[in-house]
This record gives structure tokens, sequence and C-alpha cells, in this order.
């Protein structure tokens, strides 16, 4: 059997969300035959976020209180890292310096001033070259990622989000949900359905259990797919980025910002079509 060791980032501003992604990392790791955990913090020196931070020592002597805290209530030694930077760029260009397997980022939702220039979280991880996960809170139960919504459209780069499906469920001993979107263009569907095709055809290829929705006529496509997470109480939602996002798509909304931040708190994994 293949040796599999996970490198696994966990961004680190000294808040609960920052916690909550540490207990995602520690159920993660025990997947994998290895796994080591980095808690990056970004000490901010632009911007409109950079007013209220600690300074580069300062930071260091948080995170070194915490790795200590870490290590007596969870038996496991973490590796930090703290530079100055902007926090839209420097967490995802160190999880590709280092190769990192997956960032696994807190996050408060879209709050606050949040609410005039778009989810925070997606500027964050558009454009990386590594896969976020984005969570809420803590796992609730002792098993994760039992139930995987897989939103599957028209896309050509639908492709690069199956791997990732096919990953997740294989690591994970996941169901697939996937989850068709409402249309009346008959090319449209007839893209969809060659996805479809596709990724039925990879599924049973890696003997994945795996079922298929289609979204009802009319209504928000990322307001059904909370929706149907609810329902089958997925606990985790895989979703790819719009690509060339710009200012326009974070004050009207991208529609994974609205996922991202869904109400139900779910987790969702990010990936983008950079990483295809």
């Amino acid at each position: 059997m293949e040796l599999t060791t996970q490198k696994l980032i966990v961004p680190w501003d000294f808040t609960p969300v920052s916690e909550n992604a540490l207990l995602y990392a520690l159920k993660i790791g025990q997947f994998s035959d290895q796994f080591t955990i980095e808690l990056i913090h970004v000490v901010e020196t632009s911007g409109l976020f950079s007013k209220v931070k600690l300074t580069e020592k300062e930071a260091n002597e948080k995170l070194k209180a915490d790795i200590a805290r870490i290590k007596e209530q969870h038996g496991i030694e973490v590796k930090s890292f703290v530079q100055e930077g902007n926090i839209f760029h420097t967490i995802s260009e160190h999880a590709f310096d280092i190769d990192a397997s997956l960032v696994i980022m807190g996050t408060h939702g879209i709050t606050g001033v949040q609410k005039l220039t778009g989810s925070r979280a997606l500027k964050v991880i558009a454009g990386s070259n590594v896969p976020y996960l984005v969570i809420q809170d803590a796992p609730i139960t002792e098993k994760i990622f039992e139930n995987i919504v897989f939103p599957l459209d028209y896309r050509l780069n639908e492709k690069e989000r199956l791997r990732w499906a096919i990953k997740a469920a294989t690591q994970f001993g996941s169901r697939v949900h996937v989850f068709l979107p409402y249309t009346s263009d008959s090319g449209i569907q007839k893209k969809i359905n060659y996805n479809l095709a596709f990724a039925k055809k990879h599924f049973e290829v890696h003997e994945l259990d795996f079922e298929v929705h289609s979204a009802v006529k009319g209504g928000s496509y990322s307001t059904e797919i909370i929706r149907l997470a609810v329902d089958i109480e997925a606990d985790l939602i895989l979703t790819m980025t719009t690509p060339n996002l710009d200012f326009t798509d974070y004050i009207f909304g991208a529609q994974e910002q609205y996922i991202i931040a869904n109400n139900a708190k779910i987790p969702v994994m990010c990936v983008n079509p950079a990483m295809v």
C-alpha cells in the first residue's frame, strides 16, 4: 500500500474558529499514514485589516504558548510559521512553497464589513494551487465527511473537481451526492449529461458509493445545494471557485461565497480552476 503523507496548514488568528480548524486537521490527519500540522499567522502590513494586529514578535510568543497547550491537550507537536504580508496572498503562497496537501481555514462567515466587500474567505482562496477546507464550527461527530455534496454542472473544468471528490471519498469512505442544476437549455443539458456520465464512470471504477440528485425549477442553485446538504445531513460540500473573480463578484456575490459562509455551517472544500 502506498504511504500517504499529509501536510496540513491551519491559518491561526488566536480565535475559536482557528481552534475548530485545528480539530478538523487532527481528524483528517488520522486518515493518513503520516501527517504534519503547521499553524500560520500573517502579520498584515497593509490594507483595511492591518490596523489592530499583533507584531511579529508578539505573534511568535502567543504561538509558542498555543503550541505548548496543543501538545498537552492533543499529544501532538505542531509547527508554526509567522510572516508579515497580506493574508489574501501569503497563506496560499506559503502553502504552495511547502507543497501542502490542504489548508484548513476557519471563517466567521460573511459579517461586518464583509457584507460590503464580499467573503474574505473567498478572497484568500481565489487563485490558490492548494485546496482549502473552510469550516465554521468544530466537528460534531466522531467520523467526518460521511456524506459529500458534489455539485456538477456544464463546465469543462468539472474534471478537476471530480478528481478531488474521488480523492476525498476514497480517503474518508464517503458517499457522494451528485447534485445537478436545473436548466431548460438543451445545449447546456447535453454538457451536464456528458459530465455526469464521465463522473459515474469514474465513481464506478473507484468503487465509490454515490447518488444523483437534481435541482427543481426556480430558486438559487447555491441555496438548493445547501438545502440538499441539510436534508441528507452532509458534512462536506465540494465547490469550485469562479475563474477570474473581479471586484463585482465580491460586491454582488459569486455563488461560492454564499456556499462557503452557509448558515448551516457545513464545511466546504474549495478547489480552483488554477489547479487544473
